[in-house]
């Protein structure tokens, strides 16, 4: 068997692609990496040459508020419910990817609580992806929003009434700061068709905070009114900016110098609140290379964020060039969040190259044009502080390899399919 060694040191396009029982032997940055023998490494970016078919977009500029007062499978047989949801996507109600939209309960001032115990209550109907895509109660506890319970996911089966016995609110600040917030990620909702849900993501009738001991109300919402004080308030944060950039020094980058980095150069251990920001590879076009039968994503990335918090970075691949699906998603996997190993001369880099992400897997159709999109969220109170002063996500170092079907393959297997027509 030959061994052909490539050795990659810029952005390389092979405009074909050879065949036979060759291996190829990828020697990147010193570490190489054997692919199966049918594999052909088609595209390669180390970020040290042209990088200006990259680019990066902070999702939340465009973000609006989702929560409002509507009739529409409203609580009840008459009147109106807040609900989360539109039907931009299909005609029974639904959601959108990449959503993080928030109903502010008025600040509640409970001081006149003769035993303290207070307590939350309302009614809600939900249906989101299962494991993805929540609503969470929240209230502010040391002046930082926390979670009341494990948020809501999947389907309720209509509407539910959770009655009297709620929330209690004892333990948080007071006045009370509540909300829901509704998360959906990247991909799998009614915008992509590939989560259909039943009359969108969420929706809630007859809040209420009162004393459980005295029946004392000190806020209720059940209808909308005119100009009324005092109503819950629908809002989305203010976009929150780009920070994907391309880095020039010796560490950290795989391959130094250069490496993509979202984070905040002002201040290297903590990255900004809110983020959506989308790094985009470049599409790669693989209609001239005939049947591809097999395609694999690989790259190098570090990731310093933290495990006990929301934020992450995923993963997404586009077989078509137009839609982007999701392939996983990463927070750390170390105290505070370092991918860590003896990876090179800058530790801290994860090999995602040794198995890579095979794309044919799961491809809803012909592969025809591969590209890459990373993107990086984080909660209201950021990413951070990290002490190596690489807070984020990191890329470099991404390639593609693919298998094709040779013509002489492609014509046997039109013949054998022939038979069975």
């Amino acid at each position: 068997m030959k061994t052909v060694a490539l050795v990659l040191t810029a952005a390389i396009l092979v405009a074909g692609v050879a065949r036979g029982n060759q291996q190829h032997t990828v020697i990147v940055s010193g570490i190489p990496d054997v692919t199966s023998p049918s594999r052909d490494v088609i595209w390669y970016d180390d970020m040290e040459g042209d990088v200006s078919e990259w680019y990066s977009v902070d999702l939340t500029l465009d973000a609006v508020p989702r929560f409002h007062w509507d009739e529409y499978m409203a609580f009840g047989s008459t009147g109106y419910s807040w609900w989360c949801g539109t039907f931009d996507y299909d005609a029974d109600g639904g959601y959108g990817n990449g959503w993080d939209e928030r109903l502010d309960i008025p600040v509640t001032d409970v001081s006149s609580s003769t035993y303290g115990y207070v307590v939350l209550t309302f009614a809600y109907r939900h249906d989101s992806e299962v494991a993805y895509d929540y609503t969470y109660l929240q209230a502010k506890s040391g002046g930082v929003y926390e979670d009341l319970g494990y948020g809501y996911d999947g389907s309720s089966s209509g509407w539910v009434d959770i009655g009297t016995y709620g929330f209690l609110l004892a333990d948080y600040d007071n006045p009370i700061e509540a909300r829901f917030r509704f998360r959906s990620n990247m991909s799998w909702s009614d915008e992509d068709g590939l989560y259909d849900s039943e009359g969108g993501a969420f929706a809630c009738d007859n809040i209420r905070i009162f004393d459980f001991a005295t029946g004392a109300v000190y806020f209720y919402d059940s209808e909308p009114g005119t100009d009324r004080e005092g109503e819950c308030v629908p809002y989305v944060p203010e976009a929150a900016g780009d920070y994907w950039h391309l880095i020039d020094r010796e560490c950290p980058a795989y391959s130094d110098p250069h490496s993509w980095w979202c984070g905040d150069d002002a201040d290297t251990g903590l990255i900004p609140p809110n983020l959506k920001d989308a790094l985009y590879s470049p599409v790669v076009d693989l209609t001239g290379l005939g049947t591809v039968v097999a395609c694999t994503v690989r790259f190098l990335v570090h990731f310093a964020i933290p495990l006990d918090d929301q934020d992450h970075c995923q993963f997404f691949v586009t077989c078509d060039g137009e839609n982007y699906h999701s392939m996983g998603r990463y927070s750390s996997m170390c105290d505070w969040g370092d991918w860590r190993g003896d990876f090179g001369a800058c530790d801290g880099w994860s090999w995602r190259a040794i198995n890579g992400y095979d794309v044919s897997d799961w491809a809803p159709g012909p592969i025809t044009h591969v590209g890459l999109m990373w993107v990086m969220h984080t909660t209201e109170n950021g990413c951070g502080p990290g002490s190596a002063g690489d807070a984020g996500a990191m890329i470099d170092d991404v390639w593609i390899d693919v298998e094709v079907l040779s013509p002489a393959e492609e014509t046997s297997w039109g013949r054998v399919k022939a038979m069975y027509r």
